[in-house]
């Protein structure tokens, strides 16, 4: 895995330490690979202590998928067809974007320009062709795993955090992640 490198690891470490306000962004009409990975970055955010982690999805997702949602999670997510302003709002004022199963900010639909507009830092962990890494801070591109989901989790198995132990995710994240990946 070309981008899992201790150098991108550690780059990924000092973004999340430093961000104050995190948004967690998936694609439009989010799949469960979107839903799970954004609910196991959210999860591992709040393992690291994040209280202000905003999850933007640009649709509903369908039903099957609420029951990945705690309180904790659906509190803190916003569904930019119902809430435009507040989705964007959030985006606005963030300092930090994970952007999550898509390539490219037009994936995301009618937070294309929102994300494009915003000067947070953003963060890239995605599995599909052609990724546009000059819109992106930091890069985990993979095209030769199946689903985002599993990406997120080789990427968090690599932070210190977790350091290698699945065990150390919390249970959350790991139904999330398995869900994404399945």
């Amino acid at each position: 895995m070309k981008d899992i490198t201790p150098h991108n690891i550690q780059a990924l470490i000092d973004l999340i330490a430093e961000a104050e306000r995190p948004v967690i962004v998936t694609h439009a009409k989010p799949d469960g690979d979107a839903m799970g990975s954004c609910l196991g970055m959210y999860h591992y955010l709040r393992l690291c202590g994040k209280e202000n982690v905003s999850i933007i999805l640009p649709h509903r997702t369908q039903a099957y998928l609420n029951f990945l949602l705690d309180k904790e999670s659906s509190k803190d997510l916003t569904i930019h067809e119902d809430r435009p302003q507040k989705a964007e709002e959030a985006i606005a004022g963030c300092d930090l974007i994970i952007c999550l199963d898509f390539n490219a900010f037009h994936r995301a639909d009618k937070l294309e320009k929102p994300l494009a507009e915003s000067t947070a830092q953003k963060i890239l962990i995605d599995h599909h062709l052609n990724p546009d890494r000059d819109s992106f801070d930091l890069c985990f591109s993979e095209t030769a795993i199946s689903s985002a989901s599993e990406l997120v989790y080789e990427v968090l198995m690599n932070t210190p955090i977790i350091n290698k132990d699945a065990g150390k995710l919390p249970a959350q994240a790991a139904v999330a992640l398995m869900t994404g990946m399945t």
